[in-house]
């Protein structure tokens, strides 16, 4: 939505392909293809993201066989800890499709992303889309997933299923993830819901903050 609005202000086209959240919210991959299709307009590319639960190969035949000659592409945004050897699944994919006919289906690949592989990919893949790395300093990765659905686990490949708790120990600041229904002893946990239905549970305040930052520092020196 930031993009759209954004590019709605600077007065240029706003691209880009369907999130995972979609495809989650959808169930499944076929559910999320299709209605993708019959909801943009006849002008956006029909790009499909093809790895949310199962292997790129996988998923990008089956978006193939499922929107036909309406596919324009396929997205492999293979988060980092499953992506192996991405040239050769690229290529895996590439060889895939065309088998089947469709040589005209593009690939774009998209996922932590830097210029060393862009360089690697570029005479593999059609297209690419880097984030992070787009930036004046070295970046902390991260994302931000859904994970749940009406209460249960729904995470992508890669990702752990179900809502979460963060633990900590200050006395040497070591930490520690569980489900948010286990306990830790000696341990505080350090996420709170601040937002339930829609309605803001804990309201924003920069002093709150500022001291919870002050006494975290604390810690470290």
């Amino acid at each position: 939505m930031s993009n759209y609005i954004a590019a709605q202000r600077l007065g240029i086209p706003c691209v880009g392909t369907m999130p995972h959240a979609l495809i989650i919210c959808f169930e499944n991959q076929a559910n999320a293809w299709i209605a993708f299709d019959e909801v943009l307009p006849e002008d956006v590319p029909r790009v499909c993201l093809c790895d949310t639960y199962y292997d790129e190969k996988t998923e990008s035949i089956m978006a193939a066989e499922i929107l036909g000659e309406k596919l324009d592409g396929v997205r492999l945004d293979t988060t980092s800890s499953r992506r192996g050897n991405m040239r050769a699944i690229v290529e895996e994919v590439r060889f895939e499709l065309d088998i089947r006919g469709y040589e005209d289906v593009e690939i774009v690949v998209s996922g932590s992303l830097d210029d060393d592989a862009v360089s690697e990919l570029r005479d593999v893949a059609d297209a690419f889309g880097v984030g992070t790395f787009i930036s004046a300093a070295k970046p902390i990765d991260f994302a931000l997933d859904i994970v749940e659905r009406e209460g249960v686990p729904c995470a992508k490949r890669g990702k752990l299923g179900g809502r979460k708790q963060v633990w900590r120990k200050w006395e040497d600041l070591s930490h520690a993830l569980t489900s948010a229904d286990a306990k830790m002893e000696g341990m505080e946990p350090i996420l709170e819901k601040v937002m339930e239905d829609g309605e803001i549970l804990i309201k924003p305040d920069h002093n709150i903050a500022r001291g919870h930052l002050l006494s975290q520092l604390q810690s470290f020196f």
